[in-house]
């Protein structure tokens, strides 16, 4: 029998105090999650809005190196990089007048594609930045990232600039945007955070579109060019080919999903095609890590249907499109997961977890996800599963079991109560004590009061990025939503991000 089914915990706040109640069956509500409860609008707060697209692009991390989250906001009409600093406030006390310390960075690039990571090993997390589209050289849409890192002083710089060619593997390419995808971890396990970028329209073999991922390592200066390397179809130590709009490298994730220290690089090709030879229903490559980082010598193949992974290859739509590695089991010190996103697949889209072990992902207690039906809302052409974010947006423990992390899975397509696009995001937790994430908890947060979003609005494209963080340091992790249509009564697509705190408070379900 499960911890779960034994025992859960039921917080209550009294004068300060908890008081802790072991019960039999205690649903997974008990513990503390993200809510309405002070939930905060950040607004676009520049004078010319208007097209802007703020919060096209979102990401946190500590980037002052105080032990407080951050948030970095891109704009996807501008050059305009907001990085709000994270303050310690608690829910219980009164909300503080300015909760995040922003300021305005003035960037080479516009784009709406971030990781973030310490790749020297100083303490302070630097923000990494794709910006796919542009030109280098002669060849249109070769693709860019930037390395952009904040000293002691506050001061903001381009710590490193990478392009296919030079110190870098490879060239060039028209198309080939690098950038379009960005993760980080340790594949090397030397205690400095890698660089893992999509190049999802690389030329290869002569096929345009297959795809590509470059990995840049990090060292004590940070990024570096040595030992820098480029994977796609030919070399990733697959037997197949390259295929015109493969799009291998579309979507990059890192995770340990062996427990034996290196982190492992999971590459989405949402447009691989199936065992039959002719649908394209995606696939995901994973490449193994080691002491000399990524290597191709156990590199493995998930797709619908095949090996055991719930659905249908033929039928799916965009398997890879989105990835999230993180350990779904509440169980410590277990192999991280992976979850795939296929948000063109019929229906509305879908989402697939495959559970780490001792020899890698294994399919025996995968699960596939697709949206469910609540009054309201109509997630025919949802795109459920179109960005993924794991955080531990769920606080529990019982003795030394603690509930393990999260699963929020954007739908910005979604209509909610009639309104085109309006956008949902699904949460689905883990249950305390079991080693899978629970489908019987998900439920959605709706663009609407009690959030400050105040929707629905059409197109506002709620849950079109997400982020997570402890941004009041109150040991609970927040979560951000973008939604960079939102529209401001006097500009359009004004853009705007919503955070969601994580109360200690009982939780009441705030968002059906």
């Amino acid at each position: 029998m499960s911890i779960a089914t034994i025992l859960s915990a039921v917080r209550l706040r009294r004068s300060g105090a908890w008081l802790a109640v072991a019960l039999f069956a205690a649903p997974v509500s008990a513990a503390d999650q993200v809510g309405s409860y002070r939930n905060l609008l950040l607004r676009n707060p520049y004078v010319d809005a208007a097209g802007a697209g703020f919060g096209r692009g979102i990401v946190g991390g500590d980037f002052d190196g105080d032990g407080i989250d951050d948030l970095a906001i891109a704009e996807s009409g501008s050059t305009r990089l907001r990085v709000a600093l994270g303050t310690p406030w608690t829910l219980s006390t009164t909300q503080p007048v300015i909760p995040f310390l922003p300021s305005t960075i003035t960037t080479p690039f516009q784009s709406g594609v971030f990781a973030r990571g310490d790749f020297d090993g100083d303490g302070r997390d630097e923000i990494a930045v794709g910006h796919p589209f542009v030109n280098v050289g002669g060849s249109a849409g070769a693709g860019t990232v930037y390395v952009l890192d904040r000293a002691v002083n506050g001061t903001w710089s381009v710590q490193l600039t990478i392009r296919a060619g030079g110190t870098f593997p490879g060239s060039p390419v028209a198309q080939a945007h690098l950038g379009n995808a960005l993760a980080s971890g340790d594949f090397d396990d030397d205690g400095y955070d890698d660089l893992a970028i999509g190049l999802r329209g690389q030329v290869v073999a002569g096929q345009d579109g297959a795809g590509a991922v470059m990995v840049i390592y990090g060292t004590p200066a940070g990024l570096a060019a040595p030992g820098a390397r480029l994977f796609d179809r030919s070399n990733d130590g697959l037997t197949f080919a390259p295929r015109e709009d493969d799009r291998y490298g579309w979507a990059v994730a890192a995770g340990d999903f062996d427990d034996d220290g290196y982190d492992e690089l999971a590459v989405g090709v949402p447009n691989a095609t199936c065992p039959n030879g002719s649908d394209r229903g995606g696939g995901v490559v994973v490449l193994a890590g080691s002491a000399a980082g990524v290597v191709t010598s156990a590199t493995r193949i998930w797709r619908p249907g095949v090996l055991g992974v719930l659905g249908d290859c033929a039928t799916a739509g965009g398997f890879g499109n989105a990835l999230t590695a993180s350990e779904f089991d509440s169980l410590t010190g277990t192999p991280d997961d992976l979850a795939i996103g296929a948000p063109t697949t019929a229906g509305g889209g879908a989402v697939h977890v495959i559970y780490g072990s001792a020899s890698g992902l294994d399919a025996e207690r995968n699960q596939r996800m697709t949206p469910p039906v609540r009054p309201g809302i109509d997630s025919s052409d949802a795109r459920f599963g179109n960005v993924l974010l794991s955080a531990r947006l769920a606080y529990d423990c019982v003795f030394i079991v603690c509930m393990a992390r999260s699963l929020a899975i954007g739908a910005p397509f979604t209509d909610v109560d009639g309104v085109d696009a309006a956008g949902v995001v699904w949460l689905v937790m883990p249950r305390l004590g079991e080693s899978s994430l629970d489908p019987s908890t998900i439920r959605p947060i709706l663009p609407k009061p009690p959030l400050r979003i105040a929707g629905p609005v059409p197109n506002t494209q709620f849950g079109s990025a997400l982020a997570s963080g402890d941004f009041n340091d109150d040991s609970r992790v927040d979560l951000a939503i973008g939604a960079y249509l939102y529209d401001e009564a006097d500009a359009t697509d004004a853009g705007a991000v919503q955070v969601l705190y994580q109360s200690d408070y009982l939780f009441v379900d705030p968002f059906e």
